[in-house]
């Protein structure tokens, strides 16, 4: 996380000490109001995101879940904030490929905390159920319901692995916008 905390210093820092909001923010405000956003959320989600590496899942159930929700939960955020950072900057937007850590910890996210209850998707709609008993710091056994086979499907989650893999795309796109923002932006 340390990484991504540097790298959304250096994206604020250039910002901050540029003038590009007397220079062309002025006539965007909207577009000025969603960089500040981005990047504080960006800022937010790294101090969470450090809390969690640094203090681990806990020894509680509820605790368990709290950060587990938390985790997902902040990686969402920070991934909206990248998204429009790199929107703002590279005058793109940001496409993962599709079988990216980026995306299977987002899909991941929406089918645990986002909609456990049901999730429809291209493979059907499902129910989801994290077995408290297996959580623990490098993942948890996820049981979903797949209503449209009738069964239970099981799957073992790496979540350390998986979070790894997400920080170093999270990197290699906060790499491309602090780039963007010293190349491009530059001319105003």
């Amino acid at each position: 996380m340390r990484r991504i905390l540097t790298l959304e210093q250096q994206i604020r820092n250039y910002v901050n000490n540029t003038n590009l909001y007397e220079k062309y923010f002025t006539s965007h405000l909207d577009e000025w109001n969603a960089l500040c956003v981005a990047i504080d959320t960006l800022g937010d989600t790294c101090l969470a995101l450090e809390y969690y590496e640094a203090s681990g899942i806990g020894d509680e159930d509820g605790e368990k879940y709290l950060k587990l929700y938390g985790l997902f939960q902040a990686i969402f955020l920070q991934q909206d904030s990248i998204r429009q950072l790199y929107r703002i900057f590279l005058r793109s937007d940001l496409q993962p490929d599709s079988e990216s850590a980026w995306k299977r910890i987002r899909e991941l996210r929406n089918l645990t905390v986002g909609h456990p209850i049901e999730k429809k998707d291209k493979t059907g709609r499902k129910r989801c159920y994290i077995s408290r008993v297996t959580i623990h710091s490098d993942g948890f056994q996820l049981i979903v319901w797949n209503k449209d086979k009738e069964q239970d499907e099981f799957e073992d989650i790496n979540l350390k692995s998986l979070y790894e893999q997400y920080k170093l795309e999270a990197v290699k796109h906060l790499k491309s916008i602090h780039q963007a923002q010293i190349k491009k932006w530059n001319a105003f």
